[in-house]
C-alpha cells in the first residue's frame, strides 16, 4: 500500500464508469459488505488529506467512506483503506471488474 493519491484513485475509477463493478465494503469494528455490484454512474474523491470516496451507482445508491489514507491501484482493483490512531485498519474499500471470492 501506498499513501493515497486521489488522482489515480479517480483516473482508475473513472475508466470503470457505466460499467458493472464489484464493491468489498468493510468498517472496523462494525460492518462488513461483499461482492456488492452495481454499474458505476458517478465518482467523486475529495480531501486534501484523508480522503472522502462517493461512489454513485445507476439505480443502486450512492457509497461513500471517509478517512481513507493509503492505496493499492492495479488493471482491474482499487483498494483503498484507511488506520486509525493505533495503526489498524479502520476501514477499507474495495472496487474491482471482477467478482470477489466469498
Amino acid at each position: 500500500m501506498e499513501p493515497i493519491e486521489a488522482q489515480k484513485v479517480v483516473k482508475q475509477l473513472e475508466s470503470w464508469l457505466n460499467s458493472e463493478v464489484f464493491v468489498h465494503l468493510e468498517v472496523n469494528p462494525g460492518a462488513y459488505w461483499r461482492s456488492g455490484k452495481g454499474k458505476l454512474k458517478r465518482v467523486h474523491v475529495k480531501g486534501d488529506g484523508p480522503l472522502r470516496v462517493f461512489l454513485e451507482f445507476e439505480d443502486a445508491g450512492l457509497i461513500h467512506v471517509d478517512d481513507l489514507t493509503h492505496m493499492q491501484v492495479d488493471g482491474d482493483m482499487v483498494i483503498c483503506t484507511g488506520y486509525d490512531h493505533h495503526d489498524r485498519i479502520a476501514r477499507t474499500l474495495e472496487v474491482s471488474t471482477r467478482a470477489f471470492p466469498i
